[in-house]
């Protein structure tokens, strides 16, 4: 008989914790509507996290905006400057048409020279800024696409040190920084993020540079520059001023 009983009371348990398995909703938001209430102190944490998940996700996609603009803008530079090749060539023939004599032949020839210089030189600035997008894009497709991300601080460095004052520089000192902390090497992090704000003040990710050097002077222990900064960003706008509203809320008494 007791036997029996233990049975019927194993087959009860069974059928009570399969129906409670079969009823779990595993999507993450039903996971935290159900954690017992001691974990609730956790929430805000969780919150954080996300809300930067989704800042590094704008981020990313304003990156491969970027990149997709400055690609754009690229092929109609270049279509631009060979189409005023050929006007300047059209123009020097022209003009050597209407000319003649031993006397007029001198100065199509300081033309021709002046003109082909010319052309010279706006050849070799397309070829130039070609081969910096191209740097930057490779750096970038490591990052973004590969996350290789020791190939892509060496591909960063490369091109800081070809285009130390170029057109991609700051972007690429913010992703050295950016690297740098998801490696946990707060202080490599923090000389490039410093080196973005000093060398390129009010580039477009200053804002965003001011929040992660935030957090990094913040790990580092020093409250007082984390919290200057921290401030400055949460002045800007876009998500980054949320997110450092957040953390200054979070870390800061006040």
């Amino acid at each position: 008989m007791l036997r029996y009983t233990l049975a019927a009371v194993l087959m009860t348990a069974v059928c009570v914790v399969s129906a409670q398995v079969e009823v779990i909703d595993r999507s993450p938001a039903s996971r935290s509507a159900a954690a017992p209430s001691s974990n609730q102190a956790a929430a805000p944490v969780n919150g954080q996290q996300t809300a930067e998940l989704y800042y590094q996700l704008q981020l990313l996609q304003q990156e491969v905006l970027e990149l997709r603009g400055l690609v754009e803008q690229q092929a109609h530079e270049l279509k631009r400057l060979k189409q005023q090749r050929l006007d300047d060539y059209l123009d020097l023939d022209r003009r050597l048409s209407q000319l003649s004599g031993t006397s007029s032949n001198a100065k199509p020839a300081n033309s021709s020279t002046s003109t082909t210089t010319a052309a010279s030189n706006s050849d070799t600035a397309a070829s130039s800024s070609k081969d910096e997008l191209k740097s930057y894009r490779d750096a970038i497709d490591l990052v973004l696409k590969k996350q290789d991300y020791d190939a892509a601080i060496v591909k960063l460095k490369e091109h800081l040190a070809n285009f130390p004052r170029g057109r991609y520089a700051g972007n690429a000192l913010y992703w050295l920084g950016e690297i740098y902390l998801l490696k946990g090497e707060l202080e490599n992090s923090r000389q490039w993020f410093v080196q973005l704000l000093t060398d390129f003040p009010n580039h477009p990710k200053e804002p965003d540079a001011q929040f992660k050097l935030g957090k990094v002077y913040y790990q580092l222990g020093d409250k007082s520059q984390s919290k200057a900064l921290l401030q400055e960003a949460a002045k800007s706008k876009g998500n980054v001023a949320k997110l450092a509203q957040d953390y200054l809320k979070a870390n800061f008494d006040s």
